[in-house]
């Protein structure tokens, strides 16, 4: 085991976005003059931290990379559908009649829950998901409303200032936006590609100045990825040089909303000459149509905060509020609620801390077994360096072990490591050999704590000798 020293991260093939900041807060006194200082709201739902508002996810995630979609991999992009089409002035998604019937089952039982009748629920459905001729939907308030925050946003733009757009690329009327536009407003921030932003805004700019090259705007278009599944913006893989402008841009036709789902109409896949009820019936051979009809229930995308996520965010940065009942949480309350749900919250949390200020992005490390993941910038920009499991001991590096490892166990996770162009980093959280369960249960300890890292390599015989005999 060596003492840790960095290494340039590896680049993503790709970049789709630009770098806005690291947090989202003001990062100096110049910014803190321009940008005003938001608080922003979470729940703790089943010892879960969501943030529900889309404004506060776009921000939160948007600059620093905090949280998870809970219905995307990563980025809250869940959508409707994979498949639009265009109907007149306007793209609406079209879903199957089975995905169509579960969104009508969910309705049902989320009136049932309320205690109404079950045959005036079937009757109040039955009207409400009528097939609807598209000239009906026209000049609706929705519209009238869509129009309005149309004529505010131009009017943002002649002052200088824009207010927070729908981050989607289609408005929330199913209707189509300019490609340019969908790429912007994929950037968080709205802004037009660059090269990652300025370097003030990256703790490690110093020790890896190079940036990716900037993106032909061309290549914006987003596509799925063959390999992961996942779009190739998010999974950094190269696009096919093979694939037309085309087959691109019908890629980008059919994409989905970014953050939203919430859409009145879809496009339902029905069967010609069957009536709805026996839709789901019908032989599949026969000829489809496609039936306009109102979405009974909406599937929204949240996002979801680590319980180290959630406290960073109230404790260093002072910008979110943790409700419970619909009553805020202190720092002291939430330190205790958060070292209920996990044991060994607080060694994770002075590691993340650590990290976070270090200017790393950590994220939730299980998939490689591991605690912790560190990217530089965020997943969008490098593929992450360092796998980080966390020790605690006292002064004299003794103590329970968090997570005990034998010989065996250790090479076998430093191999998996290996696998995936990682390294396996141990950090140890050093605490006072005098510090009490009693300091330990205020967040104030955090001030005592001292972190030191060590990087676990590989011994090779071979490759050292091979060394020695040429130096």
């Amino acid at each position: 085991m060596a003492e840790a020293v960095f290494e340039a991260p590896k680049r993503r093939a790709r970049v789709y976005e630009s770098y806005e900041a690291p947090f989202p807060v003001p990062t100096s006194a110049e910014d803190a003059k321009l940008q005003e200082h938001h608080v922003y709201r979470a729940e703790i739902v089943n010892q879960h931290v969501i943030v529900r508002d889309p404004d506060h996810i776009q921000a939160l995630y948007g600059k620093g990379y905090f949280g998870k979609g809970i219905l995307s991999r990563s980025r809250p992009v869940h959508s409707i559908s994979d498949n639009w089409k265009n109907i007149n002035d306007r793209c609406l998604p079209v879903i199957s009649f089975s995905k169509y019937q579960q969104r009508v089952n969910l309705a049902r039982d989320v009136l049932l829950a309320q205690g109404l009748d079950e045959d005036d629920v079937s009757e109040f459905l039955k009207k409400y998901t009528h097939p609807i001729e598209l000239d009906q939907i026209r000049g609706t308030r929705e519209e009238e409303a869509h129009e309005e925050a149309m004529h505010s946003l131009e009017k943002g733009d002649e002052m200088g200032r824009a207010p927070n757009p729908e981050p989607s690329g289609h408005d929330h009327l199913g209707g189509k936006r300019h490609p340019a536009e969908v790429a912007d407003s994929d950037c968080p921030g709205g802004k037009k590609q660059r090269r990652q932003g300025d370097p003030c805004h990256d703790p490690l700019a110093d020790l890896y100045p190079h940036e990716p090259d900037p993106v032909d705007i061309e290549a914006l278009s987003c596509l799925k990825c063959t390999t992961h599944d996942d779009w190739i913006s998010h999974c950094g893989c190269r696009l096919n040089d093979s694939m037309s402008n085309t087959d691109s841009q019908m890629n980008a036709d059919k994409q989905g909303p970014t953050l939203t789902s919430a859409y009145e109409y879809v496009l339902v896949e029905e069967q010609k000459g069957v009536d709805a009820a026996d839709n789901s019936n019908c032989s599949a051979n026969r000829a489809e149509r496609l039936v306009c009809r109102m979405n009974p229930f909406r599937i929204l995308e949240f996002l979801q905060l680590s319980l180290e996520e959630a406290f960073f965010l109230v404790y260093a940065l002072g910008c979110l509020s943790v409700y419970y009942n619909e009553e805020p949480l202190t720092v002291a309350h939430l330190w205790e609620v958060f070292r209920s749900v996990e044991p060994n919250f607080e060694s994770t949390y002075m590691a993340y801390h650590y990290f976070r200020c270090k200017g790393w992005v950590p994220k939730v490390g299980m998939k490689y077994g591991t605690d912790l993941m560190l990217y530089r910038k965020g997943p969008p920009f490098y593929h992450a360096s360092y796998s980080v499991v966390v020790e605690k001991v006292d002064d004299s590096f003794q103590g329970a072990a968090l997570r005990p490892f034998s010989w065996r166990s250790l090479a076998g996770l430093n191999r998996i490591t290996g696998n995936v162009s990682k390294e396996l980093m141990l950090c140890y959280i050093i605490r006072p050999s005098d510090m009490t369960e009693e300091e330990l249960s205020s967040p104030e300890c955090i001030k005592r704590i001292k972190v030191q890292e060590i990087i676990v390599s590989r011994w090779i015989s071979s490759r050292e000798r091979t060394e020695q005999e040429e130096m």
